[in-house]
């Protein structure tokens, strides 16, 4: 299923897509250690407009709920 790191729920795991944003977004996401094809896993979703806490690479990063909406994934399942 193809959706937005916005719309995970807690311990999701799924695979970037793409990146919907400029070069800044693509920089600072790849600073992070975010790129397209590398796979992540949900820690806690902030929905009430807190962080989106994420795994990568066995680190656990941060990432604001309008950046989480510009990070397009793919998950197993419905």
């Amino acid at each position: 299923m193809i959706t937005t790191l916005k719309e995970l729920k807690n311990g999701n795991v799924a695979v970037v897509k793409d990146i919907q944003g400029g070069r800044a977004l693509h920089h600072r996401l790849g600073r992070l250690g975010v790129h397209p094809s590398d796979e992540i896993r949900v820690v806690r979703n902030g929905f009430f407009g807190g962080p989106v806490l994420i795994e990568v690479h066995g680190s656990e990063v941060g990432i604001g709920q309008g950046m989480a909406e510009k990070i397009v994934v793919e998950t197993e399942g419905p």
